[in-house]
């Protein structure tokens, strides 16, 4: 069950993150997306994303904590495990970041906040959320060696 939400609320914010970027997103731009509807599809995208980041960071810690105490927790493991986490928390601090920023205070904040925005904060959430994806794919991989083994 907890991994089932795991993957679910993944799903929902890469999914919908893939849905914005190649439709919301140009239909928007190109004029045959009313302002109206863009700004709806915005504040509802927002919202179940703050879900998954909740539902995501719940399910996690308890499959951390879940997998960790199996013998099939190996070092190699824990290192991918470490990678994903890592990206993970950077998808958040991307959303986290987006939230309440005013025009001035983004002028300030320097060459990396510059060079994210370049790649774009759906862009960059996205391209991270598909690695997440993958490295989900290795550790199965490595749990299931283990088992083997």
């Amino acid at each position: 069950m907890v991994r089932w939400v795991h993957a679910i609320a993944a799903v929902a914010w890469v999914g919908g993150g893939i849905f914005y970027w190649l439709v919301v997103r140009p239909a928007a731009r190109s004029g045959a997306l009313p302002p109206e509807a863009s700004r709806f599809f915005g504040v509802e995208f927002s919202q179940l994303v703050l879900f998954a980041m909740w539902a995501l960071v719940v399910s996690g810690a308890i499959l951390f904590f879940e997998r960790i105490s199996e013998p099939t927790a190996s070092v190699a493991y824990v290192a991918v495990l470490a990678v994903k986490v890592a990206l993970s928390a950077w998808m958040f601090f991307l959303v986290i970041g987006r939230r309440g920023r005013s025009a001035a205070g983004e002028a300030r904040r320097g060459r990396l906040r510059g060079a994210v925005n370049a790649l774009g904060h759906v862009n960059t959430t996205v391209v991270l959320g598909v690695v997440v994806f993958l490295l989900s794919d290795v550790l199965r991989l490595i749990v299931e060696r283990g088992l083997a083994g």
